[in-house]
């Protein structure tokens, strides 16, 4: 729980506003690695898979998704995340990932990772709120996206250490 917010596991209720959420709109999709348009194979890879993997809940209503890959040889993990349009605006996802890489550091990880498509204003608003630190951009790691970008999609990389992360 982070204030009225619930973080948790998905589970098979969640299919269908999971797929209305993520089929509503293609703005998710041109910013994220998540298919376009969202299928029920799709939501059973999300639910098979073995990651950190968390749907953000508020009152029942899901309003997004945060995960993270950790690779507990390096002690490094990879986080990403999405917020459904109704979810936005209102501090959630800082909230939720604020508390999700604290939890991170405590479990030991010693660097988190975050890859942001180049024109995702708004995550590396969210990272920058965070702590992380900008290192550089990784040129044409994203083939083009369902149709929403015209050619392939440079990728920035921002990490945090332990200590960095800014309080809330």
């Amino acid at each position: 729980m982070v204030g009225d917010l619930r973080l948790r596991p998905p589970v098979e209720a969640d299919r269908e506003q999971m797929l209305d959420i993520l089929n509503s709109t293609d703005d998710i999709a041109k910013w994220t690695t998540i298919p376009f348009p969202y299928s029920d194979d799709d939501f059973d890879k999300f639910l098979g898979s073995a990651e950190h993997r968390y749907v953000i809940e508020q009152h029942g209503v899901i309003l997004g998704g945060i995960g993270a890959r950790p690779d507990w040889d390096s002690h490094t993990a990879l986080i990403g995340y999405w917020l459904a349009p109704h979810g936005r605006g209102r501090g959630v996802l800082t909230s939720v990932a604020r508390a999700v890489c604290g939890q991170l550091f405590e479990l030991g990880i010693q660097r988190i990772v975050a890859e942001v498509m180049v024109g995702n204003l708004a995550s590396g608003r969210l990272l920058d709120r965070l702590g992380f630190t900008l290192e550089g951009v990784a040129r044409s790691v994203h083939a083009p996206r369902c149709g929403l970008s015209e050619g392939r999609i440079d990728e920035q990389i921002w990490s945090l250490l332990p200590g960095e992360l800014a309080p809330g």
